[in-house]
């Protein structure tokens, strides 16, 4: 137990899923969480995995995430669609509005849709990866921004003003798609957490204290701290601008809502002042441009050229975006997912007061 334990992904995934289900979701949205869950765990991304259940079920007890809410659907012009999450768990919601940009973009060739008032929606490039394997491009982006809010501070800046606010693109190819997925953070807060998890300290430049001086002990983040933009003291101007810009598309989400100030419904509400937040999804059909098929083969010929490049000294070889979470998912397919011992114990815990049978 000192070195936590290993367990297989089907396991691990009805665990979760019985928990999300405790917390107070339905049989289809606890399904969704568990899977969205274990598939970022899967996928190497332990930042986005089961670590995160301790902070749902500390958020339902809070009253700032609805498991029992559903995502509606409040408006649609064309190809554009306009979704209520409901303060609900936020991997459900996007992925219902993910399903319904997919439909619209195989007849309309363009299809976007937001979403107000969602909660955490988990790791981005499963939802493109998902796009992207039905032969969609995909772009999924969620932000906040504005006073007090976030962990991250603005270029130039030694306060929080912004979310980790990530990016994804999912691009079709006629053999493995590419599927990027970063924050716009130097480091992703899930990367923090599970550095405190682990009892790791983190790289210089990623972390300010309250002062604005550089730091490496996670557990500052969460006294007041803040993440650097990411690109550091030379680019960090880029991931501020990509950050910043983050926000405001995922704004589009506010627009005419009678409450902006419960968007971003899980986090704290003393948290947030004055800002702009929300999830925006768009899909694009390459079908729509000419032959499918020809792109997918010019992607898939790209690709592989960036592939063989030489790799630098020190370098094995050069990979291509999502192939770091293609060999994870094969290695933990085969071998289990392994959870560290101070998560293991949040979990037993959790197992224990929701009356959950442990794995």
């Amino acid at each position: 137990m000192s070195d936590g334990v290993v367990l297989p992904a089907g396991a691990l995934q009805r665990f979760a899923a019985a928990l999300v289900e405790a917390m107070g979701a339905d049989a289809e949205v606890a399904a969704e969480v568990a899977r969205h869950l274990v598939g970022a765990n899967l996928a190497g991304h332990d930042s986005h995995g089961v670590i995160r259940l301790p902070q749902y079920a500390a958020a339902v007890e809070e009253g700032t995430l609805k498991p029992g809410a559903r995502a509606r659907l409040l408006s649609e012009r064309g190809a554009v669609g306009l979704f209520d999450a409901g303060c609900g768990f936020g991997h459900y919601s996007t992925m219902v509005a993910v399903r319904w940009i997919a439909e619209r973009a195989r007849g309309m060739g363009v299809a976007a849709a937001a979403v107000r008032h969602s909660t955490h929606i988990g790791r981005l490039g499963e939802y493109t990866e998902r796009l992207a394997g039905e032969g969609l491009v995909g772009i999924v982006t969620v932000g906040a921004a504005g006073d007090d809010t976030g962990r991250v501070a603005p270029f130039g800046g030694a306060a929080p003003r912004l979310g980790t606010n990530p990016w994804s693109i999912g691009v079709p190819s006629a053999g493995q798609p590419m599927v990027y997925d970063g924050a716009t953070s130097t480091v992703s807060e899930g990367k923090v957490r599970v550095a405190r998890a682990t009892g790791r300290s983190l790289p210089e430049g990623v972390l300010l204290d309250r002062e604005g001086q550089p730091a490496t002990d996670p557990e500052v983040l969460y006294r007041g701290g803040a993440l650097t933009p990411l690109g550091g003291a030379v680019g960090g101007h880029k991931g501020y601008g990509l950050g910043l810009a983050a926000a405001l598309v995922g704004g589009l989400a506010m627009i005419g809502d009678a409450e902006p100030t419960t968007a971003g419904c899980m986090h704290e509400p003393d948290a947030w002042g004055v800002r702009l937040a929300g999830v925006l999804v768009m899909a694009i059909d390459p079908a729509a441009f000419g032959g499918a098929g020809a792109y997918r083969r010019q992607v898939a010929a790209v690709l592989e050229a960036l592939a063989a490049s030489p790799p630098a000294t020190g370098v094995d070889r050069v990979l291509v975006p999502g192939e770091p979470e293609r060999q994870s998912r094969r290695l933990r397919e085969a071998d289990g997912i392994p959870v560290p011992a101070p998560v293991w114990a949040e979990l037993e815990d959790l197992a224990r007061r929701y009356r959950v049978s442990l794995p």
